[in-house]
């Protein structure tokens, strides 16, 4: 070796700021991960909050409509209220709540009997509503307990067909006894409710009223059930608006007279003029 003999070294590589800062998380994929878990945690408060409001003022709607309608313990009533229970509490004002007491009494009959409150509003503490609306709807079985004389339903028994109501009868002295059937369409007026009869089934034959009319000389207009008066099988404060088949069921239309609600007058039974 002489003094000219060149030493050659291998230095390490010397590592640039960027292979560092490639090498482990940036500042903002951290703040990307924190927005994250915060939306995370706050969209799960919500929710909780959300649940344990809608179901305490469910109870206390529950509790309201009990009170207002006189109803045992053992009803069953549901409640429905659209949108963020949370919100509309903050605001004080809910701007519909819909309430379903199943088996509610009408006359000799149960029935469903649903409510739409709207603008539903508290009011030091009292909460009020604007305005209430509802409908009874009866099932087939539900409309003959109602509308056939309790001493007839073994014999005869209500129906639907589209927008009829269908009363159907065993006629005796056949074996076995022939089926008879009146189709009729509901009508209101005055707060009576009357059917107006517009085809007979017999034997398997249908006939309208007026071929029937025609046939036999049988004037159906006068056989039709005399009119009857809705509003004396239910509380004066529920007023009567209209009637119909819709869905395979009876539906009586009702407004309800919130001031009389809390009276012993519009607790009696209706009457119609």
């Amino acid at each position: 070796m002489t003094l000219f003999d060149e030493r050659t070294e291998v230095l390490p590589p010397v590592r640039t700021p960027e292979a560092s800062e490639q090498g482990r998380p940036g500042l903002g994929i951290r703040v990307a991960v924190l927005a994250v878990v915060l939306v995370v945690l706050a969209t799960t408060a919500f929710a909780t909050a959300e649940g344990l409001v809608r179901s305490e003022r469910e109870r206390a709607i529950v509790a309201e409509a009990r009170t207002m309608f006189a109803l045992p313990e053992s009803q069953r009533i549901e409640v429905d209220i659209p949108g963020s229970v949370l919100l509309q509490e903050l605001a004080g004002r809910f701007d519909s709540v819909g309430l379903t007491v199943r088996s509610f009494a009408v006359g000799s009959a149960n029935s469903d009997f649903m409510m739409t409150l709207e603008g539903l509003e508290d009011t030091d503490g009292t909460w009020r509503a604007d305005h209430l609306s509802g409908a009874v709807t009866l099932s087939a079985a539900q409309a003959t307990a109602l509308l056939v004389p309790p001493e007839a339903q073994g014999a005869m028994r209500v129906d639907f067909s589209g927008g009829d109501m269908v009363v159907g009868a065993s006629v005796p002295g056949g074996a076995p006894p022939q089926s008879v059937s009146l189709a009729m369409t509901p009508h209101f007026d005055k707060g009576r409710f009357s059917m107006g009869i517009t085809s007979v089934t017999a034997g398997g034959e249908t006939m309208s009223a007026a071929e029937m009319g025609a046939k036999t000389g049988v004037d159906l207009a006068a056989l039709q059930p005399a009119p009857v008066c809705l509003a004396e099988a239910l509380p004066r404060f529920v007023r009567v608006r209209d009637v119909g088949v819709t869905d395979q069921r009876f539906r009586i239309d009702v407004d309800v007279d919130l001031p009389a609600v809390e009276t012993a007058t519009g607790s009696e039974p209706g009457s119609c003029p």
